[in-house]
């Protein structure tokens, strides 16, 4: 049994340590000078025999040299590092060994880079993992090391298909061009299958059968059954970019940057039925990316990473994906040591010294920061930044995954921090919310008088159902709790709820993917001196095939809680029909008077609100930043930490009051807000005079 490390929360066991005398020391016991090099290409490799088919013949001695090397990048290494035994996985070497990077040098060992393909070897053996998401910093190499992987892959494996895209055509072709086909056009003879095609291709690599073979005797340096028939190429970004055949080994390089007409969760999904077939998983995925604002992009990213959580889903994630994360003060060039280290706090002299002569002088870093390691060098880096600025900071260089998805707020119509507590405080502690459907039947009510007939009166219950569109939360305090008057039902004044509506157009066109919504609001119910209500009880959040199913699920909602629905009526007016067809016309809520402009000689209530009124949109706004952030500059008394319901917050996080149609579940709670608050804000003009003179009443005789 080999040790056993963790690594980003998996627990990785290493391969048994070998013979002592079978670590590589680098010629010497002394530990200081134990420390990875990369070790050039022998001086018999200058010249190498090739047949009338261009195949390369070794001799002996080349042949025994490719062997080793080729059993290396499959099986490991071990060499000592400041005295310590440390393996490295067969893609780490060659990455490190035989791997040329686009400026033409090749990598230094890294321990960063080390635990990721250690992370990556563990999970490759998973067969319900079908790929990882990584979570980095700028410029961490994570895509250079993915391309190595994507031409390993040819090399080591049979009939391997492999492609490559990133966050636009040019990046794609960039990274191709410059990493993938200079990378493999530097590798040694014996382990660079024949290229087929052009050698300056700029579109896709596409190997031979053959690779080398020993002069004079049987035995290939790689055998021809593993190896070749494989090719590489790269395609613009598209949600179906890769979607009609079996994918070996796919790099999505940048994903959280991908435009909004090429939704990464969409992509990702079309891609994840390439890897398998059947139940057999058949091919791999890396994604690397930085994360663009979470309203560019950064959003789709993160649901995927979301459903990627290895922690939450231990056995198989939804996306058969796993996360990984590094901080950025880890691995951080200017602060890693002689030994590949990150310096990440302050260092030892014999770190400070190494750091200084190879570092200090070459930008912007002093013998000062250097005293300070990379995470103070970081913290004292973002201190001169405030609003959007330290948000692209912060997400460009991470220190954890909640700063990948660093939100500052700029733009934000409401205190962003707040609502990104409550979004961490769910996502560490969910609360148990209901889908499920409304489902209308109807039960008797036994008669009064003997003169009078039993009545049938209807009834709203609910069933759970995956497929249900409604979300709850709580069921009403008193289900039913409507009256009902010669047939016609109306809510009871002193109902504890109002319900907010957010309809899509008329003509059932709704933009970028608009549905419609409902949100069941529970007004404030103080008991014994608290606050019990003010939150959102209940979502309706689904598409429905007809403007009638879903005023048919307003209503039910309005019975069943017994409430007013207040519904946002610029892009609809037809649903009143249908309430009244069903003698329910009371349920809905006229024009709330905070929604009255009181300079608006002419105003006519109508059933709903109306954003297209300047006034009434300006008010939405304002009501919802008293319900968010409260009345307080100093003190926050806003209701945030209320709300249960995690899209919605993230839906206040990415508002903007100026396009409004993403943010149908902030629409439906502007609705049922408006409807209840907002009353002492209203100005209500003066119906009395200035007096100049005074006036007196005189009894006059009859």
């Amino acid at each position: 049994m080999g040790e056993k490390i963790t690594i980003y929360g998996t627990e990785i066991e290493l391969p048994e340590k070998p013979p002592i005398e079978e670590i590589e020391n680098w010629g010497t016991d002394n530990p200081k000078e134990q420390y990875w090099r990369k070790k050039p290409l022998p001086d018999f490799f200058r010249t190498v025999e090739f047949d009338k088919d261009g195949n390369a013949l070794l001799d002996y001695q080349q042949s025994n040299y490719a062997k080793e090397e080729v059993r290396r990048c499959k099986e490991g290494f071990w060499f000592f590092n400041n005295g310590h035994p440390t393996f490295v996985t067969g893609k780490n070497y060659f990455y490190l060994q035989w791997w040329k990077l686009e400026d033409d040098i090749y990598p230094d060992y890294r321990d960063l880079d080390r635990r990721y393909f250690l992370f990556l070897n563990h999970w490759e053996k998973i067969p319900t993992c079908i790929g990882i998401l990584i979570g980095k910093k700028r410029r961490q190499g994570q895509t250079s090391v993915a391309t190595s992987n994507l031409v390993y892959e040819c090399i080591f494996y049979k009939n391997s298909v492999c492609g490559l895209t990133s966050k636009t055509q040019i990046d794609a072709k960039a990274a191709f061009t410059n990493m993938v086909s200079f990378g493999y056009r530097q590798l040694p003879v014996f382990l660079k299958p024949k290229q087929l095609n052009n050698k300056d291709s700029v579109t896709e690599l596409v190997f031979a059968h053959k690779s080398v073979e020993q002069k004079g005797g049987r035995a290939s340096t790689i055998d021809t059954d593993t190896g070749h028939r494989s090719k590489i190429d790269y395609r613009a970004p598209s949600p179906n970019v890769y979607d009609s055949m079996r994918i070996s080994r796919i790099l999505i390089d940048e994903g959280a940057k991908l435009p909004k007409e090429v939704p990464f969760s969409t992509m990702i999904s079309i891609i994840s039925k390439t890897l398998v077939k059947g139940v057999k998983r058949v091919g791999f995925a890396e994604c690397p990316s930085t994360t663009n604002a979470m309203s560019n992009g950064g959003e789709e990213f993160k649901k995927v990473w979301d459903n990627s959580n290895q922690f939450r889903y231990p056995a198989k994630t939804p996306t058969r994906f796993v996360k990984y994360c590094t901080p950025a003060y880890d691995g951080y060039l200017g602060f890693i040591d002689r030994y590949g280290m990150s310096v990440i706090d302050e260092p030892n002299e014999e770190q400070y010294k190494y750091l200084v002569e190879n570092f200090v002088g070459i930008g912007d870093l002093t013998e000062e920061d250097v005293r300070g390691g990379a995470k103070l060098y970081l913290e004292n880096k973002r201190k001169l930044l405030s609003g959007s600025d330290l948000e692209e900071a912060i997400r460009m260089e991470p220190f954890n995954e909640e700063e990948m998805f660093m939100y500052a707020g700029g733009g934000c119509e409401f205190n962003a921090e707040n609502i990104k507590a409550q979004i961490k405080e769910l996502e560490e502690n969910p609360v148990y919310i209901r889908q499920a459907r409304l489902v209308s039947k109807k039960e008797k009510v036994p008669k009064k008088f003997p003169t009078e007939k039993d009545k049938d009166r209807e009834v709203i219950g609910f069933m759970d159902d995956v497929k249900g569109g409604w979300f709850i939360l709580e069921p009403p305090m008193k289900p039913n709790d409507y009256k009902e008057f010669g047939g016609y039902l109306e809510p009871k004044v002193e109902s504890p709820y109002i319900i907010g509506v957010d309809t899509v157009q008329q003509d059932r066109i709704a933009e970028n993917g608009s549905d419609p919504a409902i949100c069941v609001f529970k007004k404030s119910v103080i008991v014994d001196g608290e606050e019990t209500g003010m939150y959102p009880v209940a979502l309706w959040v689904s598409a429905t095939r007809l403007d009638i199913d879903f005023d048919e699920e307003v209503r039910k909602a309005c019975l069943w809680y017994s409430a007013k629905a207040n519904y946002e009526i610029d892009r609809r007016t037809d649903y009143w029909r249908h309430f009244c067809k069903k003698n329910s016309q009371a349920f809905l809520q006229w024009t709330p008077k905070v929604l009255q402009n009181p300079l608006k000689r002419n105003f006519r209530l109508e059933f709903g609100s109306r954003s297209g009124d300047s006034f009434q949109l300006h008010q939405m706004l304002e009501i919802s930043k008293y319900y968010f952030d409260g009345t307080d500059n100093e003190v926050y008394n806003g209701h945030v930490h209320r709300i249960k319901f995690i899209e919605l917050l993230k839906q206040a996080l990415t508002y903007d009051h100026k396009n409004r149609t993403p943010s149908d579940l902030v629409v439906s709670l502007q609705m049922a807000l408006v409807a209840i608050f907002g009353e002492t804000q209203i100005v209500k003009p003066s119906n009395s005079r200035t007096k100049i003179l005074p006036t007196y009443k005189i009894n006059m005789a009859v």
